[in-house]
C-alpha cells in the first residue's frame, strides 16, 4: 500500500512465538442491560467482489450485547479471592477495586444474538475463545455476521458467547465507562493519561486509571491452562442450560485455539477415580480461526522435564515473577497495557465523532496548549506518526496489515491511508471507498510445502470496513483488547522456558495415577483425553494470516480420534493417510471425516473474524453450515 509512513514497530517475536506455543437471559452472574446495534452493513473490499445483500427487513436485525460475569471453580492458589489470600489496603488492586474485598477467581462473558429473537429457544450456542491480547469484542463483528446469517439462512435462533480470560477483570475501565456514557473521548483520555498530560482531573472522574506493574500482580503465574480450561467450562454448563438439546459448540482464534484443544483434552474428573468426565462430551464441535489448536508431542517426557513442570507449577514460576525474572502478562515496548487501553479512546472518538474522519486523532492532539503535549509524544512506548491523522487513519497506520511485508497476530485489512485535507491532517481511506491497486498486493501461489515460517500467498483482499469494526475497541461492559494477557501462567506444561516443558496435548504422564504411569498431579494439568476427541472440527485460515495453508492443522487432526458425530461417515479418517506430513496443501476427511477446513484467499490473522460477509469472506457461511448440521 503507497504511504510515506512506515511506523516503526517493535520487536515482538518472543510474543508471537508464545502465541504459536499456544494455538491460541438465562446467563447468569451480574448481566449488564443489553445493548442494540444496528444491522451488519453491505461489505466490499475488493475491485471484483460484489456486497452481500442488505439483511432481511422483517424480524432481528439489530445485535443484541449483554455482558455477564459468574464464579469459577478455579480457586487459583495465590489468586485474592482464593481462601487466606488478603489485598493490601495500599495497593493497587485495592484503589482499582474500591475496597480488599477483590475476587478473581470470576469469569466474564458476553452474549451477543438478534434482539429480534430475544425471548425464542436457542438453538445453539458458539462459545468464543480470544486469542493473544484479545477480549470478547474481537469477535463482535463475526458475531453479527453468523447469528443473522444463521436466521437468514436457516432460520435458526444462535448466539455467540465470547469469553474473557480472568486477566481482563484487572482492566481498570471506570472511567471508560464514564467516557461512553457521557458521549465524550476526551474524558476517557484524561482518565488513562491526564496525569502525563498535565490535564486538571475532569470533575466527572473520581480519579485516574490503574495500571498494573507485573511484580504488583505475580498471581497471574498461577492462572495455568487448567485454570482457564475450568474458567472456560463454568461458561459451558451456562450455555447447556440455555441451548436446546445441549447444542454448544466452542471455538477459539489464534491462540484461542490452543485454549479449545485443551479443554476438548481436559478430563474435569481431577480425583483420580471414577468415570473420565472430558471437556470434548459437552460440545456438538469445535472451531479453529487462525490457528493449530494443538498436538501431541514428539516424544513423551523425561522424569527432569517432570519434575520441572512440577516445580513450576508448586512455586517456581510464581518466584520467578514476582521478583521480576519472568513478566506476569505480555508488555513489550509498543503493546503494554497503557498502549492497549488506548484504542478506547479511538474507538470513542470515531463513534462519537459519527466518522473515521473526523477532527485529528485525540491521542495526537496537543493538550492544554503546549506544543507536543499529547499520548504519542509523552507516554511511554507509543509510536509517533510522522504527521497529523485522523482517528481512522490513527488506527489503520498500527493496525493495517500493509504497514508490514509480512503480517503479524494483529494485522488486520482495513483500507489505505489517504491524502492531507486543506488542513493538513491525513486521512483513512475505508474499504467501501475506492482504493489504490497497490492495496492489493500479489503474494503468488500457495506455498507447496511447510518450511519454516509460512509464507502468505495469493491476491491481498481489504475486507473489513474500519469504521464497523472500531465500535469493538470500546462498546459496553467488555473491550477488544486483553490489557494483561496472562503469559506467565499459560507457560505451565507448555513451554520448557519457565513452565518446565512442552508436554504436548497429552499429559497422562503427569497427570495420571501413579498405579496407572502418571505422576499423580491432575491438579496442575489434566489433559489425558486428546485421543479419545470424536466430534466434529472445522477450521478456518487466512492466506495473509498465520495459519495460511491446509497442513497446519495436521498435528491435530491426527491427535484426536475419527468422528464419531451424527453428520459424520463411519470409517472416514479425519485426514488421509500417505501424505507427506510437510504438505501445504493437506487433504482432510471434510464433513464425512469431521475435519474441514477453509482459506479465504488475501484474509489477514484477524479478518477472519472482522471481515464482512462477502462473496470472497469463507468463514461465515461454511460455519453457519457447520453449526446446522450438528445441531439436534
Amino acid at each position: 500500500m503507497p504511504r510515506n509512513f512506515r511506523p516503526r514497530l517493535r520487536p515482538v517475536a518472543s510474543l508471537l512465538a508464545l502465541g504459536l506455543v499456544l494455538a491460541s437471559c438465562g446467563g447468569g452472574g451480574n448481566g449488564n442491560p443489553a445493548l442494540w446495534l444496528a444491522p451488519p452493513p453491505a461489505g466490499a473490499g475488493s475491485p471484483d467482489s460484489a456486497p452481500p445483500p442488505p439483511p432481511p427487513a422483517a424480524v432481528g436485525q439489530a445485535l443484541s450485547i449483554s455482558t455477564h460475569e459468574i464464579a469459577s471453580k478455579a480457586k487459583a492458589l495465590r489468586t485474592p479471592g482464593t481462601a487466606g489470600v488478603k489485598v493490601d489496603a495500599s495497593s493497587k488492586l485495592a484503589t482499582q477495586f474500591g475496597g480488599t474485598e477483590v475476587d478473581l477467581n470470576r469469569v466474564r462473558y458476553t452474549r451477543y444474538g438478534l434482539e429480534g429473537n430475544a425471548g425464542k429457544p436457542v438453538d445453539a450456542v458458539l462459545i468464543a475463545v480470544p486469542g493473544t491480547l484479545a477480549a470478547s469484542h474481537s469477535y463482535l463483528v463475526l458475531a453479527e455476521n453468523l447469528v443473522w446469517r444463521m436466521w437468514k439462512d436457516h432460520g435458526k435462533v444462535v448466539e455467540l458467547w465470547g469469553i474473557d480470560r480472568r486477566s481482563v477483570l484487572l482492566e481498570d475501565t471506570k472511567g471508560l465507562q464514564i467516557a461512553e456514557r457521557e458521549r465524550k473521548a476526551e474524558i476517557g483520555l484524561d482518565f488513562l493519561y491526564g496525569a502525563e498530560l498535565g490535564l486538571p482531573l475532569d470533575p466527572r472522574l473520581d480519579r485516574r486509571a490503574v495500571f498494573h506493574d507485573s511484580t504488583d500482580v505475580p498471581f497471574i503465574a498461577d492462572w495455568t491452562p487448567q485454570v482457564h480450561s475450568i474458567d472456560i467450562d463454568a461458561v459451558v454448563d451456562v450455555a447447556l442450560t440455555v441451548a436446546r438439546n445441549r447444542n454448544v459448540f466452542l471455538g477459539g482464534h489464534s491462540a484461542g485455539t490452543g485454549f479449545v484443544a485443551r479443554y476438548a483434552a481436559t478430563d474435569f474428573n481431577l480425583s483420580g477415580s471414577g468415570p473420565a468426565q472430558p471437556g470434548y462430551a459437552k460440545l456438538k464441535g469445535l472451531v479453529l480461526f487462525e490457528g493449530a489448536g494443538a498436538s501431541l508431542a514428539a516424544t513423551p517426557p523425561t522424569d527432569a522435564q517432570l519434575d520441572a513442570v512440577i516445580a513450576a507449577a508448586e512455586g517456581g514460576l510464581h518466584d520467578a515473577v514476582a521478583t521480576g525474572k519472568v513478566q506476569a502478562f505480555v508488555s513489550v515496548p509498543g503493546l503494554t497495557p497503557r498502549v492497549n487501553a488506548s484504542t478506547e479512546v479511538t474507538g470513542m472518538q470515531i463513534a462519537f465523532e459519527g466518522t473515521i474522519n473526523g477532527t485529528q486523532a485525540l491521542l495526537q492532539t496537543d493538550q492544554r496548549g503546549i506544543a507536543d503535549n499529547n499520548v504519542y509524544s509523552v507516554v511511554t512506548d507509543f509510536t509517533k506518526r510522522a504527521f497529523p491523522v485522523t482517528a481512522g487513519a490513527a488506527l489503520g497506520t498500527f493496525m493495517d496489515d500493509d504497514n508490514l511485508a509480512r503480517t503479524v497476530f494483529y494485522s488486520i485489512s482495513l483500507g489505505a491511508l489517504g491524502d492531507a485535507r486543506a488542513d493538513g491532517v491525513r486521512v483513512w481511506l475505508d474499504n467501501d471507498t475506492a482504493l489504490p491497486a497497490a492495496a492489493f498486493r500479489d503474494f503468488g501461489p500457495m506455498p507447496a510445502t511447510i518450511a519454516g515460517s509460512l509464507p502468505a500467498w495469493g491476491k491481498e483482499l481489504e475486507p473489513t470496513n474500519l469504521k464497523r469494526f472500531s465500535r469493538a475497541l470500546f462498546l459496553g461492559d467488555t473491550t477488544y483488547s486483553d490489557w494483561y494477557y496472562p503469559s506467565s501462567g499459560l507457560l505451565i506444561g507448555n513451554s520448557a522456558a519457565g513452565g518446565g516443558a512442552n508436554l504436548g496435548l497429552d499429559t497422562s504422564a503427569l497427570s495420571l495415577p501413579v498405579s496407572q504411569g502418571g505422576r499423580g498431579r491432575a491438579d496442575i494439568v489434566n489433559q489425558t483425553q486428546a485421543r479419545r476427541i470424536d466430534i466434529p472440527v472445522i477450521a478456518f485460515g487466512g492466506s495473509n494470516g498465520l495459519s495460511p495453508v491446509p497442513g497446519v492443522w495436521r498435528g491435530f487432526a491426527e491427535a484426536i480420534a475419527p468422528c464419531a458425530a451424527p453428520s459424520c461417515v463411519a470409517g472416514t479418517p479425519r485426514t488421509p493417510a500417505g501424505q507427506a506430513a510437510n504438505l501445504a496443501d493437506r487433504k482432510f476427511g471434510d464433513v464425512a471425516g469431521g475435519f474441514e477446513v477453509h482459506i479465504s484467499e488475501g484474509y489477514t490473522h484477524v479478518d477472519i473474524l472482522t471481515a464482512d460477509d462477502g462473496d470472497s469472506n469463507k468463514v461465515v457461511r461454511p460455519l453457519a453450515d457447520f453449526i446446522e448440521r450438528n445441531i439436534l
